[in-house]
């Protein structure tokens, strides 16, 4: 059977106090250090959350702006390429215009030596008819 003398008292005394004393030197630091390292726990969460989302952020901005990049690099490209075709175009107009020119006036240079070719021919023909008459003939004419 339990007595409760002096020595109950005592101890009760003495584990009251072994409370005491290793609750402000040993579970008050132990949980001042689990507080604080929940609250750097919890702030490096939030830091990640925060880096996350701007990295999310930057992202899509990155990616709008290489999408605005190709459109506009393509509208560039469908540009120069009808300024291309526009030159493109207008040179072989001019080098139409050349050679029709240059046909033209090679046209005109072989009509001119055509006729003086005709004209030539037709002061000699009086002359070759007579030298062929003769040579038929045998005998002057």
């Amino acid at each position: 059977m339990i007595t409760i003398d002096l020595s109950f008292w005592a101890e009760l005394i003495s584990v009251l106090i072994l409370m005491v004393v290793l609750n402000s030197i040993l579970f008050k630091p132990v949980r001042r250090q689990l507080e604080e390292r929940q609250a750097k726990m919890a702030a490096i969460e939030a830091d990640a959350d925060k880096f996350e989302r701007n990295a999310a952020e930057l992202l899509a901005n990155y990616d709008r702006k290489l999408a605005d990049a190709r459109a506009q690099g393509k509208s560039e490209l469908e540009k120069l390429k009808g300024e291309a075709r526009e030159e493109e175009r207008q040179l072989l107009d001019a080098a139409m215009k050349e050679a029709e020119a240059k046909k033209s006036e090679l046209m005109s240079e072989l009509s001119g030596q055509i006729e003086a070719a005709k004209k030539e021919l037709q002061a000699q023909s009086e002359a070759f008819a007579v030298e062929i008459a003769q040579k038929l003939l045998g005998r002057a004419v």
